[in-house]
């Protein structure tokens, strides 16, 4: 067959060269008939020969066209399809639907495999409820933001899509400013960490959820200035008020949870590898008193441990390893013990989030980045389109999660600095005292900070037996405070810049009263 095929070809030339050839012979003779006929110079009757068959070579192409026109029944090319809005041949299956809104035509012409698109309303932009042809799913559409815009002449963060739940295959999309319709603050006042908690809202203003978070554990990331840190002090402010227990290692120095100190059952915020190793090895103690306690049939309350800005306690490449050994270590074992561990940074580069990390934390928190890499490197695998690069820089606070719900980009719910110190001082409201913590809190009376000589005499005033001498009044007045919070805290330096002494904290005894 491929013979037969060469030797066509090689015929088909040859009868085109000959073809050729007796087309100059003719095209000559006809030359020189017309200049020995109108006594013409020869450049002239070349250019009025060469026009004449022009124009009989375009008028035989017209008259062609027109033919084939006619035979093929006056069929479109696609392009024209295209070009009028109607389906083409990538959307199989939906060939003959013809959408009513102009959003649908717009996605047919984009060449999305949709089944429908109906308008929604929507209190601030234009709203758009979108069902994408089976098998394929919602990445179709949202892979398009930069397409979509293009064609809207707008800018990207101005198409925005949220995922309906429980769905592969339908999306709303809003057409305008992201998150500008923001809902109150859902009533707290029964809520259950051990069922589904209020975690953000969608583009719409509807208040979306996650699973209860008792036994799992986030990574939260993303650049400065993001968002990550009122994320994390909302989910404190959520056990806070629920009544599960905080731990919280703030390895940044502008002590942004300075307002939970007082309800914390461990703070630190020294910055210190110390700190954060002591506040992990305490957590892994909690876990194995409640253990054991599980005999008992007992249920304690759950525990958040935040540890914001991971690369402090990693800078120092010998710590570093420790501090993810413990880390790991802590996430494995404390899982059925009610407590859950976030880690935090605004550095998402693989030095810094590496496997161990990864591996650990399975919930993850994305906020605004740089790159689509930086992205990947939080969220891991997600589905096309996801990008927290591509988060709306306008709503400050908005995030993508993975969590069991699926993959969803959401804006986190913000509280005031007035409603955590209200919550925390509800919290140390409802301890009530015993008679030896009554005691001591009424030795302090007003006063922040008391020496241990001047806690040993107001002691005395109260009925205690305090001996005079440094070790044994020292001694005594702890095994009181002891009785009465179940601890002493720490002896620090207080008292006049001029005059520093060695005493205790008030503040540091509430915080022990909380946790009783």
């Amino acid at each position: 067959m491929a013979r037969q095929k060469n030797t066509q070809v090689s015929d088909d030339l040859a009868g085109q060269t000959a073809g050729a050839i007796g087309g100059l012979a003719i095209a000559f003779g006809v030359l020189a008939a017309i200049k020995d006929k109108l006594d013409l110079s020869w450049p002239a009757t070349v250019l009025l020969t060469a026009g004449v068959l022009v124009a009989l070579g375009y008028g035989a192409w017209r008259l062609r066209a027109a033919i084939v026109g006619l035979i093929a029944g006056g069929k479109q090319p696609a392009a024209a399809l295209k070009q009028e809005g109607l389906p083409t041949r990538a959307q199989e299956g939906t060939e003959a639907l013809v959408l009513p809104t102009a959003m649908g035509r717009l996605l047919q012409r984009l060449e999305v495999p949709v089944e429908s698109v109906d308008s929604i309303p929507h209190p601030t932009g234009e709203g758009h409820m979108v069902r994408v042809a089976a098998p394929h799913t919602t990445a179709a559409v949202t892979r398009l933001r930069e397409a979509i815009a293009s064609e809207l002449d707008i800018t990207q963060e101005e198409v925005n899509f949220a995922q309906v739940e429980g769905s592969i295959r339908n999306v709303r999309m809003l057409i305008g400013t992201p998150y500008t319709h923001i809902p109150e603050l859902p009533d707290l006042a029964a809520l259950d960490l051990d069922a589904d908690i209020p975690l953000g809202y969608d583009l719409w203003g509807n208040i979306l959820t996650m699973p209860s978070p008792i036994g799992k554990h986030f990574l939260v990331a993303g650049e400065t200035e993001g968002g990550k840190t009122s994320f994390l002090k909302f989910l404190a402010y959520l056990f806070l008020v629920a009544g599960g227990r905080l731990v919280i290692v703030d390895g940044k120095p502008d002590g942004d949870y300075a307002d939970f100190k007082e309800a914390c059952d461990y703070y630190d915020n020294s910055l210190t590898h110390k700190g954060v190793m002591g506040a992990l090895d305490y957590v892994r103690e909690v876990a194995e008193r409640r253990g054991r306690s599980k005999r008992d049939g007992s249920r304690p309350e759950p525990m958040l441990v935040i540890i914001d800005e991971i690369l402090t306690f990693k800078e120092d490449p010998a710590e570093g390893r420790k501090f993810e050994n413990a880390l790991k270590l802590t996430a494995s074992q404390v899982r059925s013990a009610r407590i859950l561990v976030a880690c935090a940074t605004q550095h998402p580069r693989d030095d810094v989030i590496s496997t161990v990390i990864k591996n650990n934390l399975t919930v993850s928190v994305a906020f605004k980045v740089m790159s689509q890499a930086a992205s990947r490197m939080i969220l891991g695998t997600v589905p096309e389109g996801v990008n927290a690069e591509l988060l709306p820089a306008s709503a400050r606070g908005t995030f993508i999660i993975k969590d069991p719900r699926g993959v969803r980009e959401m804006r986190g719910l913000f509280i005031t600095d007035d409603m955590i110190q209200q919550a925390v001082k509800a919290r140390l409201d409802a301890v009530e005292p015993n008679e030896h913590a009554k005691a001591v809190l009424a030795a302090y009376g007003s006063a922040e900070f008391l020496t241990t000589e001047e806690l040993a005499q107001a002691l005395r005033g109260c009925g205690y037996e305090i001996p005079d001498g440094a070790q044994p009044m020292g001694v005594a007045v702890r095994d009181v405070i002891v009785k009465g919070f179940g601890a002493a805290p720490d002896v620090v330096q207080g008292g006049p810049a001029s005059a520093r002494r060695k005493g205790r904290r008030k503040a540091d005894l509430l915080a022990l009263l909380a946790r009783t």
